[in-house]
């Protein structure tokens, strides 16, 4: 609100006859011919954007929300009354009449209902209900603007904004929709509510007010308008309950939908969502390219590039739900208002699902063209506040805080922390199974070598080390492979016989005598390269040898190979 609004005298208050100024420090002028109530111009200023915003409303909710200023805060009511009467003289606020008490016993169903509230339904209740009579004990009076006053309302609030009409003739059935909408207004810019508050002391002062847990929201009462029409088509509107806009928490508008509970058949609250839709889906024309009439109106970011209407995600429908009353007694138990609530949203389904995808396990949803429609109750409200883990955002479990509810984004943290668990697992399985592998590898190589090492072991001795023919156990240069029989060196005394370039060794050739005893007793005994001398005698004659026919090169044939291919 502005707070440096004059009163035509320079900002420094009414001046009685003397020409004298009042003291400072008090919260109301001294009575001139202009303002006989002694009323500021400040307080008259916040007084009319106050009802610019709310359009109908008693001395008290005016008072909650003017004293929430803490430079208003040492105003009464009785002060934000002479306000009110002073605005009256000047034709700017007038009376609408008295709320109605809780308790009181209702109209005849036949009682004219003109005017009404704008309440559950649009003109006239919901259904022929029955209206409890205004006035009485416990009854407040319920001010309003007039045409005059609404367009002084729009210049004191100071931004540009429609305006709305004025509620004519809503106090008259004592308003009992409007008032509603107007505590839960208040309850959001000041974060305060009365109930569970305790008790007044002083019937002079204000009711105390108790303090939400989780505060205000943003933006004050500027932020808020009610009753404000969207049109559709021709005169064809649009008229939510209240608009807020919420900028800092990343929402540019949200409407608000009241439901006391007047209408009894569910499907004719969840059809105010196919109006919404037909306004939500409108596009204008904005710097050459189409968006929506309600971004383009309420000031939402800029598109990115290759924006398409169709696929932006409308804004948010809030529906709160209350127990409404029936003569003295609630018209809907605790129980009753959330199956009511299960029942909006099977009704209004098609309006906000959403497409389901899956990413690691994580399942989130896209909501291209839908609308985020979120419920709760009054009394949820009253107790937690606005930004408190009330709100049920249609298709999700739970109850989660505003901006949680509105955030369509997936969990990206959630989904990275998966995938890389899942990487993680996939390659630990991978090294597990190569590990696997390899240990399987390495014990059929072992086999291998243990059987080799075995016949080995059974063969000859090296010619030139006199250890195993296969090579010392467990060393690098072990054969793992059968010796092949004619084979004199270990592969450590082979690959140093040809790092020295020496030529191999030929074994010579047995005497006839040792032949002949070989006939009749066997290899002898001192002999353990027996066979292999005879395999030379075999290759290499003795006038190969004489002739130099022997091999520069003598290397143990391979396994597979034949002696042919040896040389």
């Amino acid at each position: 609100m502005d707070h440096d609004q004059d009163d035509g005298h320079g900002g420094q208050g009414e001046r009685h006859d003397g020409g004298q100024p009042a003291r400072p420090g008090r919260v109301h002028f001294r009575r001139s011919a202009r303002n006989p109530n002694g009323s500021t111009a400040p307080l008259r200023a916040d007084v009319l954007a106050a009802l610019g915003v709310l359009k109908i409303a008693t001395y008290k909710q005016l008072h909650a929300l003017i004293a929430a200023d803490e430079y208003r805060a040492h105003h009464r009511v009785e002060h934000v009354a002479e306000a009110v009467r002073d605005l009256t003289k000047h034709k700017l606020v007038d009376v609408r009449g008295t709320t109605s008490p809780p308790g009181r016993r209702p109209a005849p169903k036949t009682a004219p209902a003109a005017g009404g509230d704008g309440g559950d339904g649009g003109a006239g209740g919901g259904e022929g209900a029955a209206k409890p009579k205004p006035g009485g004990p416990g009854a407040e009076k319920i001010v309003g603007l007039t045409p005059l006053g609404l367009a002084a309302a729009a210049e004191a609030l100071g931004d540009d904004r429609d305006m709305g009409g004025h509620a004519r003739g809503a106090g008259l059935t004592g308003a009992p929709h409007a008032m509603l909408v107007n505590e839960l207004v208040i309850a959001a810019v000041t974060g305060t509510t009365t109930h569970g508050a305790p008790p007044r002391t002083d019937k002079r002062q204000a009711p105390p007010r108790r303090a939400l847990p989780t505060g205000p929201l943003p933006g004050g009462i500027e932020a808020w308008a009610t009753e404000t029409p969207h049109t559709i088509t021709g005169k064809v509107n649009v008229i939510p309950d209240a608009v807020v806009r919420l900028p800092e928490l990343g929402i540019p508008v949200a409407f608000l939908e009241l439901d006391r509970g007047t209408m009894t058949d569910i499907r004719k609250v969840a059809g105010k969502l196919d109006n919404y839709k037909r306004y939500f889906d409108r596009t204008v024309h904005d710097g050459g390219q189409e968006r929506l009439e309600v971004e383009v109106r309420y000031n939402a970011p800029e598109p990115a590039y290759g924006y398409r209407p169709r696929r932006a995600v409308r804004p948010p429908v809030l529906f709160v739900l209350d127990q409404g009353t029936r003569g003295s007694r609630p018209r809907y138990s605790p129980e009753a208002l959330e199956q009511r609530l299960e029942e909006l949203r099977n009704a209004t389904r098609e309006h906000w699902q959403g497409h389901t995808h899956e990413q690691e396990g994580v399942t989130y949803a896209t909501f291209d063209g839908r609308i985020p429609v979120l419920g709760t109750t009054v009394e949820r409200l009253r107790e937690h506040g606005w930004q408190g883990p009330i709100w049920w955002r249609f298709g999700r479990p739970g109850r989660h805080s505003l901006t949680d509810a509105l955030n369509d984004e997936p969990d990206w943290d959630l989904i990275a922390q998966r995938r890389q668990e899942r990487e993680d697992q996939e390659h630990a399985e991978q090294e597990q199974a190569a590990k696997a592998k390899q240990d399987a590898r390495d014990a059929k190589q072992r086999a291998r070598l243990l059987a080799a090492r075995a016949h080995n072991d059974q063969m000859h001795p090296c010619r030139t080390c006199h250890g195993p023919l296969g090579g010392a156990h467990d060393s690098e240069d072990e054969l793992d492979e059968n010796a092949h029989p004619d084979r004199l060196e270990c592969p450590s005394c082979d690959r140093q016989r040809r790092t020295d370039k020496r030529r191999p060794i030929v074994l010579d050739l047995p005497t006839t005598r040792a032949l002949r005893r070989a006939e009749r007793h066997g290899p002898p005994s001192d002999d353990p390269w027996w066979n292999v001398r005879l395999l030379h005698s075999k290759r290499w004659s003795k006038d190969d040898r004489s002739n130099g026919g022997i091999p520069h090169s003598m290397t143990q044939i391979p396994h597979g190979r034949s002696m042919p291919d040896r040389y």
